[in-house]
Formats: C-alpha cells, structure tokens, sequence
C-alpha cells in the first residue's frame, strides 16, 4: 500500500509515518514544509508547500490513501493572522481533493478538530451528530473552526471516498509548547510563578500512541465515508486539577496563579466514543492519564 502524508512533519504525523512504515510492504510519502528525516527506508520526504497545487505533481507514484493533516494551527497564529490561516487551510484541503480525484485513491483521511463542536453544547457531550453552529464571526479564532467546518463539507462532498477524523488533545513526547499539557510542563520548569488560563475549563486528554492506533483503525472499510470523534472519555480533567497533578509529579513547589480568558475557548469538551467503538469493534486499552504523564515527565529528565 501507497501512503501520502500531508504535513508529516507535525507531532502527529512524525507518530504517524513511524506507525504506517512499519505496514507491511507499505511506502509512505511524506510532503511538509519542514524538513524531517525519516529513519525508515520505506519513507520518502518531499519538502513542498501544498498551497501550491503544482508542488502535488511531483508525487508520481499510484496513492492508496492520504492522511490528511497539513494546517495552520495554533491559538495564538490563529489570532493573528485569522484570514490567512482561513485562507491557507481552505486551500490546501481543496488542493488535496482535486490530487485524491486524479490519483483514484481508496480514501482521503481528513484531520478536522473538537473546535468545530459549539459553545452552545450546553452538556459538554459532543457526538458526530451535534448541529455545528458559528459561534462569533467578530472574534479571529473562528477562522480555524471555519476552516476546518469548510474542509469537512468539502470532504464529504467531493465524491472522494474520506474518513473525518475530530480529534481531541493528543498528546506525548516532543509536543510543542503551545498545546496544554507541554506548556503546563514548560511553565512550571521555567517560570518563577508560573499563570496558566481557564482553571476550570475541563478537558480529556488522548494519549499518542492510542490516537495512532485509531488511525490506523480507520483503514477498516467500516470507517469509509464517516465522521468520527477520536478521544479518550474516560478521564475528563480540569485545567488546575492537571496543573496540580503535573505539579506534584514534579516536586514542584512554585507558586502558581490562574487567570480566565475570553478566547471562545469550550468550558467542557467531553467527547462520545459510542461511534468509534462500533466502528473498531474492538476494545480500547486508553494509556491512562497517569501513565502518559509520567512518560512525558521521564522524557524531559532524558533529554536535559
């Protein structure tokens, strides 16, 4: 099997290509424009902007599948350059579709996000049936829920064969500090008095390894033509309960200070699994929170 991976370069993707090189007689194809080095022989980069759709046509090769994931994102690139990343996501996405039509592929993978489900979710369970509703077009951070909104409708109309993934907060070695877990790691290293946001906004956390087993369960001709939510349930946290969880893990005695932030952020992102687990037909072994932390923890002590 023939794989691309847009945006390979990213956490996820880095995790991603490892996991699909190891398939069995399976070439990847790796386009960022990051350069990465992949150790396995079976992965072949190609540093491009997709934007561009003619950077596409240097991948000749028959594609199976794409896995979908190159994207502006980010809270704080978002609000700052909201109609760019709008723009770019939108582009890019219909870039890929037009590529997946001329290359006949057997399904397009693409990456959306829990930030398409609404504020007005009111019981913070989010499932793949919920009304998607624009929240506030005056605020720049809508730009990447739009994007992502316009990709999935584009997707799921294009007469390609797709699989949507919405993701909550992956996490795992090697994430960069803007996401929560890493940042809270980072803050309470190198801060005197570290402030964090939101203390009581909850989350549930998905350890990387689970996220790539999903992925790669969605190659189940089950998962054609679906949207589905990737998540781990069974843990939902808030903000300062993390903070003082990854604080006594460790041994920090810091004082630490919160602060809430109006940034259209969901105050309880609670994810329904019932879907994916119809779809695997398999039990979920989650990584407990526990578990991921300590790893995450240990990381950092090898590399320091």
């Amino acid at each position: 099997m023939n794989f691309l991976v847009t945006g390979g370069s990213g956490f996820i993707g880095r995790n991603l290509v490892k996991a699909l090189a190891n398939i069995k007689n399976s070439k990847i194809y790796v386009i960022d424009k990051k350069i990465t080095k992949f150790e396995k022989k079976n992965v072949f980069f190609l540093k491009a902007d997709i934007n561009k759709i003619n950077s596409l046509n240097k991948i000749s090769p028959k594609i199976d599948y794409i896995y979908h994931l190159a994207a502006d994102l980010g809270v704080k690139k978002i609000i700052k350059q909201p109609i760019k990343s709008l723009i770019n996501n939108t582009r890019i996405t219909e870039n890929i579709i037009f590529f997946s039509k001329i290359k006949k592929i057997k399904r397009l993978f693409f990456f959306s996000t829990s930030e398409v489900y609404s504020l007005l979710n009111k019981d913070g369970v989010m499932q793949e049936t919920d009304d998607l509703v624009i929240q506030n077009l005056q605020h720049p951070r809508t730009s990447y829920f739009l994007s992502k909104v316009y990709g999935e409708f584009m997707t799921n109309s294009s007469d390609v064969p797709y699989t949507i993934f919405r993701i909550f907060n992956v996490y795992g070695c090697n994430l960069a500090t803007l996401h929560v877990i890493p940042s809270i790691f980072h803050k309470l290293k190198t801060k005197k008095q570290p402030k964090f946001e939101n203390p009581n906004h909850s989350r549930c956390f998905l350890y990387i390894n689970d996220a790539i087993f999903i992925f790669l369960q969605g190659l189940k001709p089950s998962f054609k033509n679906q949207i589905v939510n990737v998540a781990n349930p069974t843990e939902e946290i808030k903000v300062k309960h993390l903070v003082f969880k990854i604080k006594k893990l460790l041994n920090n005695k810091k004082k630490i200070k919160f602060k809430n932030e109006e940034n259209l952020s969901i105050t309880k992102r609670m994810p329904s699994i019932k879907k994916l687990k119809q779809l695997i037909k398999t039990k979920i072994k989650f990584t407990t929170l526990d578990e991921g932390l300590l790893i995450i923890k240990k990381f950092y002590e090898n590399k320091n």
